[in-house]
Formats: C-alpha cells, sequence, structure tokens
C-alpha cells in the first residue's frame, strides 16, 4: 500500500499514475468500511486535495449516518456499483422535496445522479453495502461544506436513530 497516503481510519489517497479498481479492491474497502466506527471508507482516487477533479470509491454499510448537507461552490455525481439506498433532497427548511431509489446498473433504480450545489441531501442506506464512485471538483476546502441544525450529527446515536427514524416516516409519502 505505499502507493496510498492513508489520510485516517476512513480515507485513503492514492498516489499511482495509473490506478484501477476490481473486486478485490471494492472487497478490501468493504471489510475497512465494516471495521469503522462510521461504517464508511473511501478510497480517493485523486492524489491531493488540491487536484481540480475529485473522484472518490466509497463504501457506506447500511449502519451509517450520512448527514445532510450541501455544498457551497460544488456540484457532485454520484454513480452506484452496488447496494441500494435511498437518496433524499431537503428544502432548506429539512422538509423533504424529493427523494428516489437508488441502487447498482442491474437494478430499476436510478444508478446515476449528478447535483447542482446549494442541495441539501443525504442517503439512507438499505442494503448491507452501498458502493459508489462520487466525482467533484477541486480542490476540497472542508468550509464549502454546510450541515443543517435541523439534522444532528453523529455525536449522538440515539438522535441520529430518532432522526433517521422521522425521515423514514415522511418517506411512506413520498416513494
Amino acid at each position: 500500500m505505499d502507493d496510498f497516503i492513508k489520510y485516517n481510519n476512513e480515507v485513503e489517497i492514492n498516489q499511482k499514475d495509473l490506478f484501477t479498481i476490481d473486486k478485490s479492491w471494492i472487497n478490501r474497502i468493504k471489510i475497512l468500511a465494516k471495521k469503522n466506527h462510521s461504517g464508511k471508507y473511501r478510497t480517493c482516487i485523486h492524489k491531493s486535495e488540491q487536484d481540480s477533479l475529485h473522484e472518490m470509491l466509497i463504501v457506506h454499510t447500511s449502519g451509517a449516518y450520512v448527514r445532510p448537507h450541501k455544498h457551497r461552490t460544488n456540484s457532485e455525481s454520484l454513480q452506484i456499483i452496488e447496494g441500494d439506498a435511498t437518496a433524499i433532497i431537503f428544502n432548506n427548511d429539512g422538509s423533504i422535496n424529493q427523494a428516489f431509489k437508488v441502487g447498482a446498473p442491474d437494478s430499476n433504480n436510478t444508478f446515476y445522479y449528478k447535483m447542482d450545489n446549494n442541495i441539501f441531501h443525504m442517503l439512507l442506506i438499505a442494503s448491507n453495502f452501498l458502493v459508489f464512485k462520487e466525482t467533484t471538483k477541486g480542490p476540497f476546502n472542508r468550509n464549502n461544506t454546510i450541515f443543517p441544525k435541523w439534522a444532528p450529527n453523529d455525536s449522538n446515536r440515539i438522535e441520529v436513530e430518532h432522526y433517521i427514524k422521522h425521515v423514514e416516516s415522511l418517506l411512506v409519502n413520498i416513494i
């Protein structure tokens, strides 16, 4: 793994000039996601936070919480490789604007979407693992990600569980 910089327990950053992904790579990062308290792991395919294009192979387990958030300046696209989830788009007040099922290309669900900036969104993972490729522009600036006050951070698991149940109850009438 000399060709990667281990950023933290959830992130590794590619340093190869040619990067390839196969099933064994996906299986490895699924194991790493499962070991993490957050249930998440990502391989940054780009080499630096300063790169102008950021591509990431990301795994979330069924227990992972994707806190609603939006990006001030960046659009993003997601391509689902494996698993199922619900993508949720929120209005600024926390009400649900839109929701749709996402899944692998062989499912009947949306397997690719692109979203403009300044749109609150989250994923609710429905399968054991959700594996997807995310693409956005760089450089990465943590201050460009905005988290709303109406959604809890991940520090209190009970608050997160209540929030997820609340969102799921709202989805009953939407999808």
